[in-house]
């Protein structure tokens, strides 16, 4: 059985999805009042030594790794799209799958 988590990446920091202990199932924009603030990706675990890497995009700072073991693990995509879709409440509040 394969195991995911949920990684974003805001205009501060940007999160390394281009991992081969990863794959990438898919993303979804976060827009609060028409701006974008977050983009959501998901990801399967391939293997458990992976380690998520967070890179400063409008902040310098050390890329810093992270161990998977930190991050909260789903047992399916629908349990991390109920939490992503929660965001999802008005026209002021919008997710869009890319």
């Amino acid at each position: 059985m394969s195991e995911f988590i949920l990684v974003s990446t805001t205009e501060r920091y940007r999160t390394v999805t281009d991992n081969p202990n990863l794959e990438k199932v898919a993303d979804y924009e976060y827009y609060f009042f028409g701006k974008k603030k977050t983009t959501f990706s998901i990801c399967r675990i391939k293997s458990q030594d992976a380690r998520i890497v967070i890179q400063g995009v409008s902040e310098i700072f050390a890329d810093n790794s992270i161990p998977l073991k930190v991050f909260p693990k789903f047992e399916t995509t629908a349990e991390i799209e109920k939490e992503i879709y929660e965001l999802d409440q008005d026209e002021e509040s919008k997710i869009l799958k890319v």
